[in-house]
């Protein structure tokens, strides 16, 4: 008997003895009656099995297909010294501080020194410094960004 279908059965056995007027029955009345109908469910007939689909039946007839459980595995595939099947992209050197003069109004993204990336537009670059302006909800933000804080430049 299921944890749900003991629920019920005690939850209507309390609702019958309210409704008689009796007094509640006492916990060892409670477990004698629970076990009660534990072993008539355990002991009672299974119930009949589904009619069975002809795709079904004939799944049934092969000898192959059994109630046994399938295990399967993926294995990696084996490592080489040269790993061909992955796919790398290069690594490029990106924009050069120099050239941010160069491209005012050009979009850019700039990731620091502490590894954080900015995306925006150059506003204003000198040799020291550039600013960016960043679009953010509610308008832009501007700020500025000092050549010794930047790591890489990329443009997109």
């Amino acid at each position: 008997m299921s944890k749900r279908s003991l629920a019920v059965c005690v939850l209507v056995c309390a609702l019958v003895g309210v409704t008689a007027n009796a007094a509640p029955p006492t916990p060892q009345e409670d477990e004698a009656r629970i076990e009660e109908l534990m072993l008539a469910e355990s002991t009672a007939a299974p119930p009949p099995a589904p009619a069975m689909t002809p795709a079904a039946a004939s799944l049934s007839a092969d000898p192959v297909a059994t109630d046994a459980p399938v295990i399967a595995a993926v294995a990696p595939p084996p490592s080489s010294g040269n790993e061909d099947w992955l796919v790398t992209h290069p690594q490029d050197e990106g924009l050069a501080f120099a050239e941010l003069g160069k491209r005012i109004g050009s979009r850019v993204a700039i990731t620091t020194t502490n590894q954080r990336e900015h995306r925006g537009t150059i506003v204003a670059a000198n040799a020291r410094e550039v600013t960016l302006s960043v679009r953010r909800s509610g308008g832009n933000a501007t700020y500025t960004l000092r050549k010794e804080q930047i790591s890489r430049i990329a443009t997109f």
